[in-house]
């Protein structure tokens, strides 16, 4: 799974037209929009020094290309370090929501028993959600867009340089 900041995608795909950047990036996305961060553990850093420190203090979202380890229809998210995206927050659970692609492409998302709960635009997802392109999925205090590729390309000609 690649993941990229939005501003990085902006910058590389600035002179694509929509039907390169469908060409170049054709799966689905999931953006993890900029929101606090709760660490799991007092013992973790919230911050380090350095270069990052900037991006993290700037608040800026993070496009995620939406494929499972091994290639099959199945994305677990979570802090557990077998999920194919881990998200280390406190509110999420260790395997927190299962994302499936169906036959056609489609997606959906289902709440795995966590504890703090997932929605799909505003839902609950005790059952598979179909998620549509700009759904917003609500993992604990985790907010993450789904987007197909134009969905994704048209956010990034939104984007500030």
């Amino acid at each position: 799974m690649k993941t990229y900041l939005i501003s990085w995608l902006r910058k590389n795909h600035a002179g694509h037209r929509l039907e390169q950047f469908e060409r170049l990036r054709p799966g689905a996305w999931l953006v993890w929009e900029a929101g606090p961060w709760r660490p799991p553990s007092a013992r973790r850093e919230t911050l380090q020094s350095g270069p990052d420190t900037r991006l993290l203090a700037s608040g800026e979202s993070l496009a995620i290309e939406l494929a499972a380890k091994d290639g099959g229809a199945e994305v677990r998210l979570g802090r557990d370090a077998d999920c194919d995206l881990v998200v280390d927050d406190a509110t999420l659970s260790r395997i927190h929501l299962v994302l499936r692609r169906d036959a056609s492409g489609g997606w959906t998302a289902q709440d795995s028993g966590s504890r703090n709960g997932t929605k799909v635009d505003g839902a609950p997802a005790t059952m598979p959600l179909p998620l549509r392109e700009g759904s917003v999925i609500e993992a604990g205090a985790v907010r993450l867009t789904f987007h197909k590729p134009a969905g994704l390309f048209a956010r990034l000609r939104a984007a500030p340089l």
